[in-house]
């Protein structure tokens, strides 16, 4: 068993002399890359993390079990302080392992250690049904071998107040536990609206519009203006993180259809209306009714894209 593949199972299932082998190789890496330095992450581990799988592999070899006895070298004084940290928390942070999801950042409630459960704030959208499931199923597993509590699942992407960072980094556990603040830089920005005309593709009742987002060094009706760069960035994260549509900013999620969202790669024309190279162009398919009979009617002519932006 290599140390990166560590998890309490496998080691349960080795046998006293392959723990013993991992004890030496644990003591062997420790001296060489992390004894004498402070070096944060060496390879695939962190030094946080490091000592944590060697706290495992320590549990399994003093178990009842196996009881085997085992010299003490300078990696068990730091396994020694981070549970003792650990006891002072209340929560032995160290033991959680990474979860790769989408970007996103966890927090629970500062007052976890009084409560019967524990609520879990993810400052980001709320994922599809498929990855909202597997991501609190697996917070929940990571939390409740820590703390036997329920866990309570909130998504805030604007979340402001006091909390305790749990994962951050694309879901790496954090290294220490301590309240934070958070704030929303207020000052430094203000919302941006921009309108953009859609064009239905087809007159019968295919429910597809296309619109121009944005064209790249074109000033726009609040008279600023995008490099291609810039717009390639917002289209991307636009797929990867938002992905929704609400009918004038307000109220729950219509059925809308991502068919197509491109940047342009070249000059071209659809029906007739010239397309720049570098546009963001944005297809859909509208599922809603009565938003497409109003698409129709020309009561509705346009998306309307609402962000924070820095202003200078």
């Amino acid at each position: 068993m290599r140390i990166e593949e560590i998890s309490k199972q496998g080691l349960s299932k080795a046998t006293d002399l392959e723990l013993k082998q991992l004890k030496y190789q644990f003591a062997k890496f420790w001296d060489h890359h992390f004894k004498h330095n402070t070096k944060k992450v060496v390879g695939c581990f962190t030094r946080g993390g490091f000592v944590a799988k060697y706290r495992l592999l320590l549990k399994e070899m003093d178990s009842s079990q196996r009881s085997l006895e085992h010299s003490t070298c300078d990696i068990d004084r730091q396994a020694f302080k981070q549970s003792m940290e650990a006891k002072q928390a209340g929560i032995d942070i160290a033991m959680l392992g990474e979860i790769i999801t989408k970007k996103n950042y966890v927090s629970m409630d500062e007052d976890f250690a009084e409560s019967d459960e524990i609520k879990i704030t993810i400052q980001a959208l709320e994922p599809d049904k498929v990855m909202k499931v597997l991501l609190e199923e697996e917070v929940t597993e990571s939390i409740k071998e820590l703390v036997d509590k329920a866990c309570v699942f909130v998504y805030d992407e604007d979340f402001e107040g006091s909390c305790i960072p749990v994962f951050h980094q694309v879901l790496r556990p954090v290294t220490k536990v301590e309240k934070v603040e958070i704030k929303k830089e207020e000052i430094e920005t203000e919302e941006i609206v921009k309108d953009i005309e859609i064009v239905p593709i087809e007159k019968g009742d295919e429910h597809i519009v296309y619109g121009i987002v944005y064209e790249p060094d074109t000033e726009d009706a609040q008279h600023d203006m995008a490099s291609a760069e810039e717009i390639k960035k917002a289209a991307y994260d636009f797929m990867e993180h938002v992905q929704a549509f609400k009918v004038m900013h307000k109220g729950k999620k219509v059925k809308v259809r991502i068919l197509e969202n491109y940047i342009a790669p070249i000059d071209f024309t659809i029906n007739k209306r010239k397309i720049k190279e570098g546009s963001w162009v944005l297809v859909t398919r509208v599922l809603d009714k009565k938003l497409w009979a109003g698409i129709k009617a020309g009561r509705l002519t346009g998306y309307s894209m609402a962000g924070y932006a820095k202003v200078d």
